[in-house]
Order: structure tokens, then sequence, then C-alpha cells
């Protein structure tokens, strides 16, 4: 009886048991870094912890492909989530079930199950975007620059960089001297945040780029080369190009000051990621080549720059010029 007592124990394995050992083994062998690990700890938080699910409470080899189509519906659905919010839950639902097929815990393939369910793209909420707000217009453009260069400090040089460059801010504050060579920036590292041991968030400079296309020689136009030789007359001397009292200024840092600088103007308040889509907007509609464009922008398909970055910047007067002039019959 003792020994069918124990074999009943290590029976009992759960959703989360599995969940645990396969984001350990994706730290551990070096497939996610840990700002991705902390991501995926919030999502399974959020979608399995904190929404409970039948399924969270069942021995695994009891959990059937009903099972986990009424959970996803039903997350979807309770959480109001939008298409992309489930791509994340999804993420560790293919996890998950991988390494419980691999462990014997369970038969279902999850390739095979995701492949045959079926969700309606009315399932999911749709996020009402305002492409005003996700992209300085031509006559922004005008005001925000000229704001940044008559008051030139440093987080105002460092934000008007990306007018001319179409920096990541991650990439922003992480820069050195020597990744500038006359008008080219060799983009090689970028700032990270993720928590440690005692889930405090740490801010730090990593040794690599966002993603393998990150990692790219940036060319500048000659108006941004005038911008750096300021940025290195105001720190000379520092390790990293963008520096306050010695101490590296992190990428949050710029976001506050554009925030700042849309108060001042009276315009809605962007991030600098705003200022990286009206940068790639701004490079297809100037018909520069696809190919240089997914360079400049560190991305390894053309088409996330166009489906994620690329929205008209036109003022609503140049619009109307636009429509009555195409639609003049």
């Amino acid at each position: 009886m003792l020994v069918a007592f124990y074999k009943e124990q290590e029976e009992k394995i759960y959703l989360s048991t599995v969940y645990y050992e396969w984001i350990e083994n994706k730290l551990n062998y070096g497939d996610i870094k840990q700002e991705t690990y902390d991501r995926y700890n919030d999502n399974f938080e959020r979608f399995f912890v904190n929404y409970k699910h039948p399924i969270t409470q069942k021995q695994f080899k009891y959990i059937t492909e009903d099972d986990i189509e009424d959970y996803i519906k039903s997350v979807i659905r309770d959480l109001e989530l939008t298409h992309k919010a489930y791509e994340g839950c999804r993420t560790l639902i293919r996890g998950i079930f991988r390494l419980a097929k691999k462990k014997k815990y369970t038969d279902i393939s999850i390739t095979h199950f995701f492949g045959d369910l079926e969700l309606s793209r009315n399932i999911f909420k749709r996020k009402i975007v305002d492409n005003e707000k996700e992209i300085f217009n031509e006559d922004e453009i005008i005001q925000v620059t000229k704001y940044l260069s008559d008051h030139d400090d440093i987080y105002n040089l460092g934000v008007l960089l990306v007018f001319y460059t179409g920096l990541r801010v991650g990439e922003l504050s992480a820069l050195k001297s020597s990744d500038i060579k006359g008008q080219v920036i060799q983009i090689k590292r970028t700032e990270v945040k993720y928590r440690d041991e005692n889930q405090k968030w740490k801010v730090e400079v990593r040794d690599d780029t966002k993603t393998e296309a990150g990692n790219r020689a940036l060319i500048i136009p000659t108006h941004a080369k005038t911008i750096l030789d300021k940025i290195i007359a105001l720190n000379p001397n520092g390790e990293y190009f963008f520096e306050n009292g010695g101490k590296r200024i992190r990428g949050n840092t710029f976001n506050k000051r554009l925030a700042i600088v849309c108060d001042k103007l009276n315009i809605s308040r962007r991030s600098i990621h705003k200022i990286r889509k009206t940068y790639a907007t701004t490079l297809i509609d100037n018909n520069v080549s696809e190919s240089f464009i997914k360079e400049q922008m560190g991305h390894s398909d053309i088409s996330t720059t166009r489906k994620l970055y690329y929205l008209s910047n036109k003022s609503k007067q140049t619009k109307l010029e636009q429509i009555e002039k195409a639609v003049s019959f």
C-alpha cells in the first residue's frame, strides 16, 4: 500500500507543475532571456493563477482536448483578450503541453490540437487604435524637432536623434562613443529590464540587441552627425554616450522628457517608440528601398515594418488637398 501511495503522489502532476519545469528549462538552457522569462511568468499569473479555470485544478493525465478548448474560449471571453494578448497565452499552452507529452503526462498533441482549433475573429476584443496618437504628423514633426533643437540639452538631443535614426529607446540609452564611425552607428547592445532573484526590478545594459536583425550598421544623415557632435561636447569623457553626472541615462528618462515636450507644445503625449514609427513612415513615403528600410529598422522582414510601423502622418490639410486632387471628376 505504501508503494501505491507514493506512486499516486508522483502521478499528481498539474498544469502549474509542468509550466514551472518548462520555463526554468528554457531559462537555464538559454532559450529565453531574463526579461522574456519575467514576461512569461506575468502571463502565467494572469492567464492561469488568477484566472481559476477548472483545467488548473485537474491532474494533467485527466485533461482532455475539450478542457483545453473550453479554457481557451473562456479566458478570451472573460478576460476580454485581444488577439495579441491571446498569442501570449497560446505560447504558454504550447510550451506546457509539448513538455507534458514528452514527459508522458498526456497523449495530447498540442500541435494537432491547435491545427484543428477554430476561433472566430469575433471572439477577440478589438483594440481601437487612434492612429493620430501612434505617430507624429508632418506639422508636429516640425514643432517637436524645432523645440528640441532650440533647447538642446543632452536629454532633448537624445530624443531629437531618434527622429533622424529610428533607434529603439533601449538602443539609444546603451550607445557608446566607440559605436560611432562617421555617419554610421553600430548597434550592438541594448538596455534591458528584468526581475532579480528577490523579484526586484533591475535595469542594465546587455551586450546584444533585442533581435538578431537588431545588430546592424545604422546609416545616419548629415544633420544627425551634427547632433552627435553636440552630444559629445556635452559628455566628452563618459563611458556611455548619454550620461548625466557620470551616470548612464536610462531609456525611460527619454520617454519622460518627450512627454514633457509634448505637454509644452500642447500635443498628445507619445513615447519614443512613436518617433520610431514616424521614422519608418518617413522612409517609406520617401521611396527608400525596402531592403534598406528593413536594415535601418533592425527588422528581419519588411512586412513587419509595413504592418506595424507604417501609418499616414500627413496633416489634415495635406489629406484634404490629396483627396480633393484624387477625387476630382
